[in-house]
């Protein structure tokens, strides 16, 4: 009889357990996120196995690779705060001239599956330890959407412990809006 009640037991913590993890955090929604505001993002990228690139001249390559992000808010809002991410990224290196241009897409998505766009750029510059592009936010999905703004991006390539992979560390400064995307009904 003990032995039944050990099992009962068990089996009422486990479901309770179970139920609690399908709880799990709460919706932030659209009015947690303020309309507008300023923003200070620390992002990781990795790409683990890069491809090799493509000479377009002599001393020139290009390529195109997916990179694996992660962003924090570090102003303390809700925009790409603890999200994951896929980016494109296309840079070309002009080896001779020791130059960088690249160009690119994110798509960024929070635990509660609302996505966030980025566009941004990185204009021909000198290959350097830190270099620096522009961003804008181009919409977003659920309490994202409506989402616009514009960025600085400042990005290092971390030396690496994996061979063939990428690593860059970097922050995204700016000021975002969210707009309404539904027409209003009153007349102006």
């Amino acid at each position: 009889m003990m032995c039944r009640e050990i099992v009962f037991a068990a089996s009422v913590i486990q479901s309770v357990a179970f139920g609690l993890l399908l709880l799990g955090p709460v919706p932030a929604g659209a009015e947690d996120m303020p309309r507008q505001g300023d923003f200070r993002i620390t992002y990781t990228s990795t790409v683990p196995a890069a491809p090799k690139p493509v000479t377009i001249g002599e001393n020139r390559v290009a390529s195109a690779t997916i990179n694996m992000m992660t962003a924090v808010n570090e102003s303390g809002g809700k925009l790409l705060h603890n999200m994951a991410g896929r980016c494109t990224s296309a840079p070309t290196i002009d080896n001779g001239a020791k130059t960088l241009e690249n160009h690119g897409y994110c798509d960024y998505v929070d635990a509660d599956g609302d996505h966030v766009f980025e566009k941004w750029d990185y204009p021909l510059q000198p290959l350097a330890a830190m270099n620096e592009g522009t961003g804008e936010w181009i919409g977003g999905t659920g309490k994202f959407a409506g989402l616009s703004g514009t960025m600085t991006i400042r990005s290092r390539r971390l030396n690496t412990l994996t061979d063939g992979a990428v690593q860059v560390v970097g922050e995204k400064l700016g000021h975002y809006s969210l707009t309404d995307t539904v027409a209003s009904a009153k007349p102006d």
